[in-house]
């Protein structure tokens, strides 16, 4: 779920997520308001300007089942399509052309059943049209780029923000770990306020942590994301000019995570000196 997808929006901008994201934005209450709203207008439409069913139930039941075939399909359909486009073309996916054969297939697949259900005697190629195929791209379009551009990046800082790991009894917030090491059977964690010297292992801090969250440099060793700064050989430089070491097996993965994960333009980041008590 951690797999990561570059997307290229029509605004020019490119913008990547992983899948664990799209899910997130899936159970959001925005995306579903942003929904309603769209299904409302969608189904209240004059069925000479937008022809689809006779009925305002059915109309409305389109969008629907539409909606679901979409959410269902897109986490394989996107891992699939991304890793033919990766290894055919390797930029960043348009998002029209990501959307287009997916939206396609949500809207024929959900015409035609309600077609059968409710219309049997109507032609099935009377129920979809090229101008609804456009419409229905157009609209589909939209909302994907409202959601990449300004809906998920609004919860991926209040994720961040909200994100803690559980360590010896206690909750510490990610953003505010700079970086752990494991020292016998403690863990040091870095914190702007200090090094919380606690009672737990490496394996229990990384289960709670993601890819973008940072990188573990060498077993007892990991750096986040914007304390990370330059790989120089068998040592990783930190911002504040110290250093963490490197495994020599681990060099490369550390090197592709920081092409993958440039740190952020943040200035000297926290080198925390001050011990605290062991929490046992």
């Amino acid at each position: 779920m951690d797999h990561e997808m570059r997307i290229f929006v029509s605004n020019g901008a490119v913008t990547h997520f992983t899948l664990r994201e799209l899910l997130g934005l899936y159970q959001s209450w925005q995306l579903w308001l942003l929904v309603s709203v769209g299904f409302l207008i969608m189904s209240t439409g004059h069925p000479v300007t937008l022809p689809q069913f006779e009925g305002f139930g059915v109309r409305l039941a389109f969008w629907v089942i539409a909606l679901i075939i979409y959410l269902v399909v897109s986490v394989p359909y996107g891992m699939a399509f991304d890793w033919a486009w990766r290894r055919s073309v390797g930029t960043p996916i348009p998002l029209i052309v990501l959307s287009v054969p997916l939206v396609l297939l949500s809207t024929i697949t959900a015409a035609l059943g309600l077609a059968v259900v409710f219309e049997p005697g109507r032609p099935l190629t009377d129920t979809i049209t090229w101008q609804m195929h456009v419409r229905n791209i157009f609209v589909a379009h939209v909302f994907e780029t409202a959601a990449l551009l300004w809906l998920m990046p609004a919860l991926r800082v209040k994720r961040e923000d909200q994100r803690t790991v559980a360590l010896a009894g206690r909750r510490l917030p990610i953003r505010d770990i700079a970086r752990v090491k494991a020292a016998e059977h403690y863990l040091e964690v870095h914190t702007p306020a200090g090094i919380e010297v606690l009672r737990e292992r490496m394996s229990t801090f990384l289960e709670q942590v993601a890819p973008e969250d940072g990188v573990q440099t060498h077993r007892s060793h990991w750096v986040a994301r914007q304390n990370a700064s330059t790989l120089k050989g068998s040592v990783l430089e930190l911002p504040c000019g110290k250093t963490v070491p490197v495994a020599r097996g681990r060099q490369k993965q550390v090197q592709d995570w920081l092409d993958r994960f440039p740190p952020p333009d943040v200035g000297a980041s926290n080198c925390a000196s001050v011990n605290r008590a062991p929490q046992s």
